[in-house]
């Protein structure tokens, strides 16, 4: 691809148009004349404008940096041979959205191109991501370095593997450590979550059936106490009855009972909503269980909503806790630079030791040396005369070991200002003390992420008891309305069921009432209505008092079993029916043994991973070193003949017959700018297609070169020009000038 003209109504360029050659183009501009204007508008009219990037306090988004300052639309065209042909591409603003049109057409017939559109236009000329093209051949002054990227690290791994761009192994490592993390990260995951379930629902299973048990057995005492109740009451009535003073009076007072009890019973059934709208009385029950749970539900959702803010307060309270001056990362992160920081003090310290020695030491050697120089010329020379000038040489090698002494006094000196700078850094004035602030840096990291899991913890937890409150108001409410429509709220359905179960229960009592007083009656009836005074009924079995006392012993436990019936209900109701733990039980174990599996594989696959990676990183880096160094010791006139540079893009470069190596931030500005361009240089040549070579883009890139490098560096460029072109920005006239004085040749235009 060739780039062979450019329009732009671009932030400052109005309708400004870019002629463009084949080979290098130098095009000088003044600041602000629109250098990094027209680096961004390539850009753009490759890869499109991200509309969804926000600007911040120290940064602004692109459409809004580049917005036109003739308060115009954002708009402009790209002309370009590719594939043999002359492309048009227009970008314009469609509403309210910039550089949201879109067309690729060829310029010599208008027809369009087949293929491309806005969103893959750049990667169909180019050959790479957006990503991929700003880490090689995309650059500026401010952006030299390369960074580390999934995408370009897909793009040279392919150089060295079979050619085929796949997943990049760290993002494949970072989704199977997140997979393995979600399964178990200390105590924290799907497996220790899943297991202390297990421990629950195991408990929960025991408690569910110690209380069907204790259901079973409380009704089944209910019911013999029940028929207890209805014989003594019998048996009252007969002493009742053996009390009046003659059969007729019996007889009448029995007929008057048994009317009474009968009337009361159809009073009762009066007063009961119609037989096909009420309930059955087990539901009734279950929905005064339900009512109960209702309330358990709402208590806690009280304590969330408590618990709740105090939790957000924890986390607001940590973060705060949490923000330092020195560091703003990881735990990991904070230790490695302190770390860090501790060598280098260490390093400081052992020069300064080494400069004060040799402060003194070095005059005191060199007095030792002229002394003993002078003595042995006084003592053997035999021609006196030359005395003076022995003299003079003693005395010069005295005063070079004094200046000696007095450089490395300061340099012990600068040294030990070095240190101090790198303590007051940490805001410490020992060595020993950078570890102390990290780890209570990293402590009071380790309290946020347990406030920030306590918080997310009591979220969850309220929205599972809200989700089970509606559930069941829901149910409550589908219950009632059969019966008692007018129901709107917990305190209705409690009393709307209330008084069902007890019309139920005075029903039922008042059906045996007549059942009793049908009996006293038929006793009563067995000598007629008419018998005289004197008649006698049927002997009770026990005597009177211990009647009453039995029937009141009979009332009180019947209450009393029922009160733990209905507390055991609302128990059973609360942990689940028996076969609903058991089953959830069972999809807990299911569960355990899949997560445990997908861990155990997780784990092998990460180990046969890092295998892979290592023997993949043994071949790349080998390959980009020798690309870069090559490049490095031509921009360098030969002085630096490697360089290094790994995986996570740290570079460093080793002078010639050396083993050490001195990395980037060691070297001198002008020097690292050339040591990461000729970085650049190798990625482009291993990362980008060699059939349809992409330009080379650099806007101010040389700024820091002198002026003999910058000729190497031009002559490069010129080299790579003949295969791919090259458009260099710069402010400064230096570069034409140095390019037409030593290789341009005779070329014109440039």
């Amino acid at each position: 691809m060739k780039i062979k003209r450019m329009t732009a109504t671009f932030g400052n360029l109005d309708h400004a148009t870019l002629e463009l050659e084949d080979g290098i183009n130098i095009i000088t501009l003044p600041n602000e004349g629109g250098k990094s204007t027209w680096c961004a508008f390539l850009r753009v009219m490759l890869y499109g404008l991200n509309t969804r990037e926000r600007s911040r306090k120290d940064f602004l988004a692109d459409k809004t940096h580049y917005q036109p300052w003739n308060g115009g639309s954002m708009e402009g065209e790209l002309l370009c041979e590719w594939g043999g042909r002359d492309i048009l591409i227009r970008r314009y603003t469609v509403g309210n959205t910039p550089m949201g049109g879109f067309e690729a057409v060829y310029a010599d017939t208008g027809a369009e191109v087949k293929g491309l559109t806005r969103d893959n236009v750049g990667e169909a000329l180019i050959g790479v991501s957006r990503s991929v093209f700003e880490r090689s051949a995309f650059l500026n002054q401010a952006q030299l370095t390369v960074t580390q990227d999934p995408q370009l690290e897909r793009q040279l791994s392919a150089v060295v593997s079979s050619g085929e761009e796949g997943v990049s192994a760290s993002q494949v490592r970072e989704k199977l450590f997140d997979w393995q993390r979600k399964r178990m990260y200390k105590n924290r995951g799907a497996i220790p979550t899943l297991e202390a379930e297990k421990v629950q629902l195991e408990h929960a299973e025991d408690s569910a059936r110690d209380l069907t048990s204790s259901i079973r057995r409380f009704r089944v005492e209910i019911d013999k106490l029940e028929t207890l109740a209805a014989q003594l009451r019998y048996q009252v009535a007969l002493h009742q009855a053996r009390a009046d003073s003659a059969q007729a009076k019996a007889y009448q007072q029995a007929e008057k009972e048994l009317n009474e009890a009968k009337n009361l019973l159809q009073k009762l059934e009066n007063q009961m909503p119609s037989g096909e709208d009420l309930p059955e009385k087990a539901a009734l029950e279950a929905g005064r269980d339900e009512v109960a749970y209702l309330r358990t539900v709402d208590q806690k959702l009280k304590q969330l909503a408590k618990d709740v803010p105090e939790a957000e307060q924890e986390v607001t309270q940590a973060e705060e806790a949490a923000r330092n001056p020195v560091y703003d990362g990881t735990a990991a992160q904070a230790r490695s630079q302190a770390e860090e920081a501790k060598k280098q003090l260490e390093a400081l310290e052992q020069k300064k030791i080494t400069e004060r020695r040799n402060a003194w030491l070095v005059p005191l050697l060199s007095a030792v040396l002229a002394g003993g120089a002078f003595g042995v010329s006084y003592f053997k020379l035999s021609n006196q005369a030359q005395l003076p000038v022995i003299a003079l040489c003693c005395a010069l090698i005295f005063l070079i070991g004094i200046l000696r002494g007095i450089f490395c006094q300061r340099t012990g000196k600068r040294s030990q200002q070095e240190a101090e700078a790198l303590l007051a850094k940490f805001h410490v004035e020992k060595k020993e003390q950078i570890g102390e602030i990290t780890e209570a840096y990293c402590a009071r990291l380790d309290t946020l992420n347990r406030a920030k899991e306590e918080l997310q913890r009591l979220q969850n937890q309220e929205t599972e008891q809200k989700q089970e409150r509606e559930n069941t108001w829901n149910h409550l409410h589908q219950l009632v309305h059969a019966f008692a429509p007018e129901v709107k709220d917990v305190f209705g359905f409690s009393a709307a069921i209330t008084r069902s179960l007890t019309l139920m229960d005075a029903v039922a009592t008042a059906g045996e009432r007549v059942q009793n007083a049908e009996k006293l009656f038929e006793a009563v009836s067995v000598h007629g209505s008419g018998c005289g005074a004197g008649s006698v009924l049927e002997e009770p079995a026990i005597p009177l008092d211990k009647a009453k006392e039995g029937l009141e012993e009979a009332n009180r436990r019947i209450m009393n079993y029922q009160s733990q019936l209905d507390m055991a209900m609302g128990q059973r109701k609360a942990i689940g029916d028996q076969e609903e733990v058991q089953e959830k039980l069972e999809q807990v174990e299911r569960s355990l043994v899949e997560y445990r599996r997908d861990y155990e594989a997780l784990t092998i696959a990460l180990e046969a991973l890092d295998e892979a990676d290592t023997e993949m990183q043994n071949r790349f880096s080998p390959t980009l070193n020798r690309r870069a160094g090559a490049y490095f010791n031509r921009l360098t006139e030969g002085k630096y003949a490697k360089v290094r540079i790994n995986r996570e893009m740290d570079a460093g470069a080793e002078l010639p017959d050396s083993v050490v190596s001195h990395d980037v931030l060691e070297l001198s500005q002008g020097t690292a700018d050339q040591l990461w361009l000729a970085v650049r240089l190798a990625v482009c040549d291993l990362a980008l297609p060699q059939d349809h070579t992409c330009p080379l883009v650099l806007d101010d890139a040389l700024v820091n070169f002198d002026d003999a490098r910058t000729v190497s560096a031009l002559g490069l460029l010129e080299e790579i020009s003949r295969r791919r072109q090259v458009l260099l920005f710069t402010c400064h006239s230096r570069e034409k000038e140095l390019y037409r004085t030593h290789l341009a040749m005779g070329k014109e235009g440039v």
